[in-house]
Order: C-alpha cells, then structure tokens, then sequence
C-alpha cells in the first residue's frame, strides 16, 4: 500500500515548507515537509510498512529547491537550521511535478532523474473520448442513481452528438477535433489550452444535458422525440462550442468560428445575415431563438438615474448572464476579462445574487496581495468540521444549510510575481481547486467543501497586470466582456435618460434624441483619441454614466421647469467637462467643441442652437445650492473673494 502528500512549495511560504527556528528561545516548529518526515519516520502507525510518495507539485525555483540538495542527492539527509538531521528512509519517495525548469538550478537538477510528459502523448480524441464517457455515466441531476441506467434524455443527447465529437474513421477527424484546431490558432484575450477549453465544452454539454432531462420530467406524457431531441442536441453543441472555444475572443472571432461551424456542420440559421452568436437554443422545440427576443422593456424611476446597482438587461448581458450560469453550475473557477468600463462586475455578481444558495465574499486584490486574505475570509465565513478521519472546510452552518460560499476575486491578475515568476496567491487558489484543501499552520492537511472561486480583470496587456499561470488557468473557464455595441448602449441610457425626464413630462419626447446624440458624440471622440496619442485618452460607457448622472444632478432640483434650450445646454455643459477638459492640444478641444455643436444641432431639432450653445458654457454649485448656470467673470469674482 502507498501513501500519496501533495505540497505546493509556492501555496506556502519557505518556513511552512520546512519549519522554523526562534531566535530567542531557539524553539524549532516543524513545517510541513519536516512534519511529514518526521510522521514517517516515527512508525507509529505501521508507516515503515508503507511506500511513501511526497510530490513537490509547483513552480521550482532555488529559495526552496536548493535546501533540497542534500536529500535528493546520496546523502539522503535534510539538516534542519536547529542542527537536527533527519534521514530519508527508502520507503519514501520524493517527485517535483513541474512545468518548467526556467529557475531550477545545475544543482537540483542533476540530482534529478527526468521524465518529459509532451502534451501529444495524450491526444484530442482521447480526451474527447473521456469526455464522452464521464459524461455518460456521471449523475448530472443530483437524483444519486445508485447503480440505476441514466435518464434518457441522457443518453439519447450524448448519441444524437456522438458522431459529431468523435469520429469512427482514424483517418478523419470530427466537428469538435476541428474546432478545437481552429479555436487555438486565433488571438484570445489569454492564451488558450486544449484543456481549458475542453473543461469549458463540458460544463456547457453539462447545462444541455439537465435541460433535456428537465423537460422530460416537466413533461412526463410527451417527452422529447427522437427528431425532437436530435434536433435540440446538435444545435446545442454548436452553441457550446461557440462559447467554449471563443468565449475568450473578440466578436470578430467569434463570427468567423460561428460561420466556420455552421458551414462544417451543414447546419443553417433563420436568417442567413445574423451569426450563431446572436441564436439561443429552446429546449422546448429544438430550434434558434433570437436572443434579443428575450430583452424585456424596461423603464426606471428617476430617483434610481444615479444608482449604480442597476443592471440594464440587453442582448449582451442576457448570452454573457446564460453562459456563466452554466459555467457557475458546474462549480468551476471561472475569470471575467476585458476592459475597465465594460460591466464585467456588475455582471458577474447579478448573476451570483440571482442564484439560489450562495454566499459571496467579495476581494479586492492589489499587487501586494498573498494567500492570507483568503485565509481571512475563510476565518469569517467557513468553520472546520470533522468527517472522519478528515477534517473539512466548509460554509458555517448559519449561512445556509448546503449553501456555496463564492469568493470574488477583483482584479485577480493585479497580485505581482516574485523573484522567480510565480503568484504566490493564485498558486494557492491552484492548490485548492486542484487538491481540494490545504496545508493549515498545523501541518494538517484540510479539505475543502461548498467553496468556490470566480474573478474579474483588465487584459493582461495593461499597465501592472501579471500574465497569469497556465497551472490555475486551465481549470478556469474565461469570458472576454468587451465594451457594449452601439445597439446596447442605446438600450442602457435610454433607459436611464428616460427616468431622468419622467421630472420634465414636456421633454419626453426628447428621450431618443438625448441617447442618440450622446452615443454619437462618445463613440465618435473614442475611435478618434486612443490611448496611444496620450494616456487619459481612454474612454469607456463610464464616460456615458457619468454624463447622465451629471444632468441628472443639474437639472433634479430644478422645480420651475426645464426648456428645451436649456437642457441642450446642460447636455453640451458635462460633454466639455467629459471630454474636452482632459483634451492637450488646442487643435484637439476645438475639434471636439465643433463635434459636440454638430451633434446638437443634426439631433436636436426645434431649438435655438446659437442661445443654447453660447460660450463661454459653465455650471457650478459654488454661488447656490443648486447648480446653475454662471458667467466666466461670476466664477473669477467668487474665487478672488
């Protein structure tokens, strides 16, 4: 019989790999390893008899590794820093599982024998066979069938795609062998893995699967049909791989892969102008839905203009809301990435808040983040419990019986790396979704349960991000949120320009006008002005939120009315405060002075443009309580008093 220890070096740090010695009362703590061979070599529990296995299973690099020397080589000795020497017994083995020797030392690795695991000794068809077969005989509905066939459903989806996944003929490949292909050779926001994607495929096949079932049981005289359940499952398949192989790529990627799809798979959509990314699957008749048919209407009060807590639905936020449903059901890591100002927190966490039994715990990471502020939250919302010889981890009872405890991580990819190229944080976060637990102060080996990590970030092209582990990667589902197009933040700020008129009922109808030219007049100053002529060129819909919040905070308290002239004139106010101040060139603010007056004028109809558009163009709080308009020499006169 064997025993197996797993220890990331670089999930703890060196005095809880080895121990530690105090320098006042020259007290030695043992750390996990010295705590492992010191068990092993007391025989207290027949551990002579065994094979002992410790795997060393992270990042190499000579702080730790070197200290290794004289037990890897034939002394077999490790020499504490309290004079103490510990033998290395033949029934232990020690293993370094690692991707990469970049920072390993002559030293270690010529006491090392080597084997070289190439990622082709284990192919696509056999990972999709795998794939197939778990996903075949795992219990995906929670019924515990002890035993018992699966449903069905089950069954019948799995063979209905069968032929489309694997193929019989070794000399051909299948849909899913060459979508696999074509997703690794395109740009994502990550670099993408074979196995990443294929852990994303199936949570995805997963959320597919328990639809089917659930319709049977909904609808126990009329189940799925052959034709019926055929029809639904290979649709099905051509959405996940949509979302699974370029979820992490931009719009114009995805469109390509959708297109390449559908003509490999000779499947045809209802309009042939749209693409497979803006069709949703219906379960109930197996054919393509719009998804902008399940946009509802709607309409907020306007105390709620300046809230920052709502979700607008669109397009957008309905297929990014589904799939990571679907990802979060299948309990995963799963990341956020894009651009500051594209709606990847609000998104994830009202997805989070609108499922049913979880916690969350929300983190902000920063470049100095380590794996104690996960133990802290640990501390605040889980309690230990024993089961057995185990002890576990898990959400306090007083949170919920059976309830998940999801930690967010914002910014995840903020932490920096060490001296040797590794985040000690996200090592840790590897450990506990890879080994399910951890090694605690007290060298006890502690697993975890109900607990769950999600994370959000800027591209890690951007200024302070670290490019993140493959290790912790592959286990993550990523979803690229770009900035929302032009057909969604129309639907986002009319809606919000709409609450903020419901105080001027006369101006109504302006609502429209007020949307179309403020998305115009944005997306017209950020195709023009890049981050790359100067820094703070970097515009993002907060830009737009700021816009209303600012004419909704001018105009609330404007109790004798608001006319036409005047709310153009406001508008055109927070547009040179928005976007002109942070303007360098003279050249530059008069180009976006004239932009934001022929944006006017095409858009508002009706109005005096020349009253309306009068420079000098200020309003301030500084002479009243209410923010009203003032001159030049009105501000100068304050400021001199």
């Amino acid at each position: 019989k064997g025993e197996l220890y797993v220890i990331d070096p670089k999930a703890i740090d060196k005095e809880g790999l080895y121990g530690v010695l105090d320098g006042t009362t020259m007290d030695w703590t043992d750390g996990v390893f010295t705590s492992l061979l010191r068990r092993i070599l007391a025989n207290q529990k027949g551990e002579a008899e065994k094979r002992h296995w410790i795997v060393f299973d992270g990042d190499v690099d000579p702080e730790w590794a070197e200290n290794l020397n004289s037990v890897l080589d034939d002394n077999k000795l490790l020499t504490l820093p309290s004079g103490e020497r510990l033998s290395i017994p033949d029934n232990l083995k020690i293993l370094l599982e690692v991707d990469s020797l970049e920072q390993a030392t002559p030293a270690t690795v010529s006491r090392c024998g080597m084997i070289w695991f190439s990622e082709e000794t284990i192919t696509v068809k056999m990972c999709l066979t795998h794939m197939m077969l778990s996903l075949g005989s795992d219990d995906l509905v929670g019924n515990s069938l002890g035993g018992s066939e699966s449903p069905s459903a089950q069954k019948g989806f799995l063979d209905a795609i069968q032929s489309l996944v694997i193929y019989d003929n070794e000399r051909s490949t299948s849909l899913v062998e060459d979508a696999i292909e074509f997703a690794l050779d395109q740009i994502h926001i990550m670099p993408p893995t074979r196995d990443r994607l294929l852990r994303t495929l199936k949570a995805l096949l997963v959320k597919g699967i328990v639809q089917a079932i659930d319709y049977d049981e909904n609808h126990p005289d009329f189940p799925m049909s052959g034709d019926h359940l055929n029809r639904f499952a290979k649709k099905w398949l051509l959405h996940s791989l949509l979302w699974s192989f370029c979820g992490s790529a931009s719009w114009n990627i995805r469109k390509k892969f959708g297109d390449f799809l559908l003509r490999t798979s000779g499947m045809i959509l209802p309009n042939e102008v749209s693409n497979l990314a803006d069709y949703r699957v219906r379960v109930d008749n197996g054919e393509y839905e719009l998804w902008s048919e399940s946009v509802p209407k709607i309409e907020i009060e306007s105390h709620k203009v300046t809230s920052t807590d709502i979700v607008i639905t669109t397009t957008d936020t309905i297929r990014h809301s589904d799939v990571l449903g679907a990802w979060l059901s299948s309990r995963l890591p799963l990341i956020l990435c894009g651009p500051p100002g594209s709606g990847k927190t609000m998104t994830l966490t009202s997805v989070l808040q609108s499922m049913q039994g979880i916690v969350l715990a929300s983190l902000n990471f920063s470049s100095r983040t380590t794996p104690e502020i996960i133990m802290k939250t640990f501390s605040q919302y889980c309690s230990y419990v024993r089961r057995g010889k185990d002890i576990v981890l898990e959400p306090s009872e007083s949170l919920g019986a059976q309830s998940w405890l999801v930690i967010f991580c914002d910014e995840i990819n903020l932490p920096e790396n060490d001296s040797y190229g590794t985040q000690r944080v996200i090592m840790f976060m590897r450990q506990l979704v890879e080994q399910g637990g951890f090694w605690r102060d007290d060298n006890i080996w502690i697993k975890i349960n109900r607990i769950q990590f999600v994370g959000a970030c800027n591209p890690p092209t951007d200024a302070g991000r670290e490019v993140m582990s493959q290790r912790f990667l592959r286990h993550a589902p990523l979803l690229l949120v770009d900035f929302p197009a032009r057909d969604s933040l129309m639907q986002i700020y009319s809606t919000f320009n709409g609450g903020m008129m419901k105080l001027f009922p006369n101006l109504k109808g302006e609502t429209e006008a007020l949307t179309e030219a403020m998305v115009e007049v944005y997306s017209d100053i950020q195709s023009k002005f890049t981050p790359e002529i100067q820094p703070q060129y970097f515009y993002s819909p907060r830009e737009l939120s700021r816009w209303v919040r600012g004419m909704y905070e001018s105009v609330v308290h404007m109790d004798q009315g608001l006319t036409r002239e005047e709310l153009v004139r406001i508008w055109a106010h927070e547009a040179l405060r928005l976007f002109c101040d942070r303007m360098i060139e003279e050249t530059e603010r008069n180009w976006c002075e004239e932009k934001i007056n022929q944006v006017a004028r095409r858009h508002f109809a009706g109005v005096d443009h020349d009253k309306a558009l009068e420079r000098p163009l200020f309003y301030s709080t500084w002479l009243s309580k209410e923010n009203k308009r003032v001159s030049r020499e009105e501000l100068r006169g304050f400021l001199c008093a």
